[in-house]
């Protein structure tokens, strides 16, 4: 299955900065395997500073897999602990929040260590 992400948000699933992205309800299950590829920008205003490095940058050559670990309402992402397990200004609040273990060109993005830290960090932020 393919699935088009924002390219600062497919940039930072790349560089193991994050490991959620956002999408309409129902679009993934868990452990469905999926191709990632660029879907388009965001605007300044709804990215962290921290990331707005990627705006206007070009998708990384991959190419990028991805197999979602989790899948949750966004909604339960609380607003407060949850804003640095994502580069958006704030959590959409309809769709879902996915959790995904990306792989390059090289293999795994992170280590099963650094992705557990990671997942188990997106968990402890869900209310």
């Amino acid at each position: 299955m393919m699935l088009a992400i924002d390219t600062p948000e497919l940039l930072a699933l790349a560089a193991g900065e994050v490991v959620v992205a956002f999408v309409a309800r129902r679009t993934c299950s868990e452990g469905d395997e999926l191709d990632l590829v660029e879907g388009g920008a965001l605007a300044l205003e709804d990215v962290r500073p921290a990331y707005r490095r990627w705006l206007g940058a070009a998708a990384p050559p991959g190419p990028w897999t991805a197999v979602v670990v989790a899948v949750d309402p966004a909604q339960l992402l609380d607003p407060e602990a949850g804003g640095a397990r994502h580069l958006r200004t704030s959590a959409p609040t309809s769709g879902d929040l996915l959790v995904l273990r990306v792989e390059g060109p090289d293999g795994p993005v992170l280590s099963d260590e650094a992705f557990a830290a990671r997942l188990r960090s997106v968990e402890g932020a869900m209310r």
